[in-house]
């Protein structure tokens, strides 16, 4: 059996199908089919824009969505005194010089 056989094997069989969440589930493992075509990163990682990306639900508000995610806000001092932390391999001018 050819690729195109194939092919058209899958679409007749996919032509057939009314049930919308049989079809998002043949939809979401072609994807996975597809990214695996995605050369990995240097820690063997497939990199692909659509793993950050999740479907938008209706109907939840912003105070739900940061209990969800665990948010936990911390104040400009907090975020400095990190940022102070942090020993860089190159000065600002550097890093800044580099954008020209």
């Amino acid at each position: 059996m050819s690729a195109n056989d194939i092919k058209m094997n899958i679409i007749d069989l996919i032509t057939r199908i009314n049930d919308l969440n049989k079809l998002r589930l043949i939809y979401k493992n072609i994807e996975e089919v597809d990214k695996a075509q995605v050369k990995p990163n240097a820690s063997g990682k497939r990199l692909d824009y659509r793993d950050a990306t999740v479907e938008i639900r209706e109907g939840i508000s912003y105070k739900e969505i940061l209990r969800e995610q665990d948010y936990q806000p911390i104040s400009y001092k907090e975020f400095r005194a990190l940022a102070d932390q942090i020993e860089w391999e190159h000065s600002l001018e550097e890093l800044l010089e580099v954008l020209d």
